[in-house]
């Protein structure tokens, strides 16, 4: 064989190997899809952060997905109290020993997995550092069979808050049009930027009252932001003040499953649809934090004074 023949030969070899690179050899398996560690949050309560966390899971679910939410609210959680579920058990009954973190989690409507925590119990919200590590020891042991982890965090600035958000491959903060909301977030975006290094946060403009206000809110953010932080705020869509939304509150059912036409529903849609094509848009997801498993990003991570 000439050189010709065998630099067309090479050449050939090379490129069967870049087409059938995602396609998985004999006795192999595919590759699996990376978890996407989201953490929603806000920089004070009753702006809509949980009903969001719930809202957004159950649409990405019906789209196919694998979803888990984590309440990471310790000491005041109520995911559960928001979907009418009752737990027999939860994270305090995993770190007494008396059950496994798999053994707590409860299914969700539409296949939702959910992790519960505790409510009402301030000794959840103060635990002391060993208390801290053996919990986020269990958490690693999760099923990692899902394809969004969304955690929803508590509101404010205290460490746990902090500690998720950081270590979150990406933060979702929830804001609404009211200036004590705006003034919050923006304290939340100065610590975590300053402190933690994160350089890019997703907005979700919640209870506005139309298309233009949602992106009126995230633009005043964002220009502030961009002034004095110098960081990357995205948006993500926004939600309508709609009256369905506090109906299926007092149900306590998801607004998707009760009210699906409901125009704050077509919002929640829009934006877990713009959320999932993310995916295959993001390098590595652009990951705000060191490409290590978000688990250990968590058992490893330092409060910054």
């Amino acid at each position: 064989m000439n050189a010709a023949n065998r630099m067309s030969t090479d050449q050939a070899s090379t490129l069967r190997k870049l087409v059938n690179t995602d396609k998985p050899q004999k006795g192999q398996t595919p590759n699996k899809r990376k978890v996407r560690v989201i953490s929603v949050t806000s920089g004070k309560g009753g702006v809509g952060k949980t009903n969001i966390t719930i809202n957004l899971a159950y649409a990405l679910s019906k789209m196919g997905r694998k979803v888990f939410i984590l309440d990471a609210d310790l000491g005041l959680a109520n995911i559960d109290v928001l979907l009418n579920i009752s737990p027999p058990f939860n994270i305090e009954h995993v770190l007494s020993g008396e059950k496994n973190i798999n053994d707590i989690i409860v299914n969700g409507p539409a296949n939702i997995r959910i992790l519960p925590a505790s409510s009402g119990i301030s000794e959840m919200a103060e635990l002391d550092r060993d208390e801290q590590m053996k919990l986020f020891r269990k958490l690693s042991e999760i099923d990692q069979t899902m394809d969004y982890l969304l955690v929803d965090t508590g509101a404010g600035i205290s460490s746990n808050v902090l500690r998720f958000n950081s270590t979150a491959d990406e933060i979702m903060l929830v804001v609404t049009p009211e200036p004590t909301s705006m003034t919050d977030a923006y304290s939340v975006i100065k610590i975590l930027a300053s402190k933690y290094h994160i350089r890019k946060f997703n907005l979700i403009a919640n209870a506005v009252e139309s298309k233009a206000e949602g992106r009126a809110v995230y633009d005043r953010l964002h220009k502030v932001v961009h002034d004095f932080l110098q960081i990357e705020l995205r948006y993500s869509g926004f939600v309508l003040r709609d009256p369905a939304l506090t109906k299926s509150v007092r149900m306590q059912k998801p607004l998707l499953e009760v009210f699906p036409k409901a125009p704050a529903s077509k919002c929640f849609m829009a934006m877990a649809k713009f959320l999932d094509a993310q995916s295959t848009t993001l390098p590595a997801l652009e990951t705000n934090t060191k490409p290590t498993k978000f688990w250990d990003r968590l058992m490893h991570w330092k409060r910054k004074r």
